[in-house]
């Protein structure tokens, strides 16, 4: 296991608070959200992601953006390699 650092930068958005959620796009992986620390529109965290005994894993991160008027759902994929 590692550390993963994760940083969200806005630049027209003003939001009240940003979350990161991941979750395995094949295999489900249990609840891993973190709310990033936001300071001048960077906002930052870490985790740990859970590892996958099979091998390579598909994650999905979706950054979830809220702001006073709404809230918007972003959504990444990434493979992390198996040792």
């Amino acid at each position: 296991l590692q550390t993963l650092d994760v940083s969200v930068r806005t630049e027209a958005l003003k939001p009240d608070m940003i979350e990161v959620d991941f979750d395995g796009v094949d295999m489900k992986m249990g609840y891993n959200r973190i709310r990033l620390n936001g300071m001048n529109g960077v906002f930052s965290g870490q985790l740990m992601l859970p590892v996958c005994v099979s091998g390579s894993m598909r994650w999905a991160a979706t950054v979830i953006i809220t702001t006073p008027a709404r809230q918007f759902a972003i959504p990444f994929h990434f493979d992390v390699a198996g040792r």
